[in-house]
């Protein structure tokens, strides 16, 4: 698809509810943080599945994103946070603006996005920010949303394992 499908349903949800308890839609329940690795290198071969499927780039609905998009978004979070990570260990509280993934599908096309290099960017993605959480050896260092919520590295890597395997129960893979 060459033009741009209408955006998808806007989602106004605070997703980091997940830190007091899991999450009711998907099933996550809170992990300890140092498995973190181990749960993203499982999900690279369900999004690799999912990937081949032949209707892929196909919305199941208007305004909902197709199993490419949702790759996509999962695979610049698995980055994006992994990022976070990183800066989180070698910085004293930082300071992290919004990450707006409707304005990222958008701007990078997910919707025109070719699948198997998807599969491999989310394989690759997932390696560099694994190697970024196995080297945490302080769960506690924070980080501040642009809100100005605290976090810690550990209530993030929960948020990142959530949002990936969330978004893998929303395509059934």
């Amino acid at each position: 698809m060459d033009t741009a499908p209408e955006p998808a349903m806007p989602d106004t949800r605070d997703w980091t509810f997940v830190l007091d308890g899991g999450c009711p839609e998907c099933g996550y329940t809170l992990h300890d943080p140092a498995t973190t690795g181990q749960r993203l290198r499982a999900g690279v071969p369900r999004w690799q599945a999912v990937l081949r499927r032949p209707n892929v780039a196909e919305r199941p609905a208007p305004r909902v994103w197709s199993t490419l998009e949702y790759a996509s978004h999962a695979r610049d979070l698995i980055a994006v946070l992994g990022q976070r990570v990183r800066a989180m260990i070698t910085e004293d509280t930082p300071t992290f603006a919004d990450y707006d993934g409707e304005a990222e599908a958008i701007r990078r096309r997910f919707w025109a996005a070719d699948p198997a290099a998807v599969a491999q960017q989310i394989a690759s993605r997932t390696d560099e920010t694994v190697k970024i959480v196995e080297g945490v050896e302080d769960w506690w260092r924070d980080g501040l949303r642009s809100d100005g919520r605290r976090f810690t590295v550990a209530q993030l890597c929960q948020y990142l394992l959530h949002d990936v395997e969330h978004h893998l129960h929303d395509v059934a893979g």
